[in-house]
């Protein structure tokens, strides 16, 4: 039970991050936080800014979706197989990466006032991080 459970909740991020990477990748212009952050409209940013900004969020979308395809592989692999490896890189992976989520967006919040969705990443860790610390079929 304990599995199936750790299976879904990995399959659920996984599809977060998916989702989340589709966004960055293909969006035209920063989101509602980056222009509360900024203080301006997209369309007042310099193309130079545009063009830089627009890099950033694809990178961040790529990083989203790579760990959205590894979290779903690794859940259905590792957690059906019991691979050591995995079971240990899927949670501790996941972990780090919205460590640095969080960071950003709390970062943008604190400094700025922008309603950057820190929490969520929070939220995320929370999830992930009780399976870090032991395998998710013990």
């Amino acid at each position: 039970m304990r599995t199936k459970i750790a299976l879904a909740i990995y399959l659920i991020i996984g599809l977060i991050d998916l989702v989340l990477g589709m966004i960055y990748v293909t969006s035209d212009q920063f989101l509602s936080y980056h222009s509360q952050a900024v203080g301006t409209s997209w369309q007042e940013v310099d193309f130079g800014t545009q063009t830089l900004i627009l890099a950033l969020m694809r990178v961040a979308g790529g990083g989203w979706l790579a760990l959205g395809f590894l979290t779903i592989a690794f859940a259905l692999g590792a957690l059906k197989t019991s691979s050591t490896l995995a079971r240990w890189a899927l949670p501790t992976g996941t972990v780090i990466f919205w460590l640095a989520s969080f960071a950003a967006t709390w970062s943008v919040y604190r400094e700025t006032g922008a309603q950057s969705p820190w929490a969520p990443s929070l939220a995320l860790i929370g999830v992930a991080s009780p399976f870090a610390r032991r395998h998710p079929t013990a």
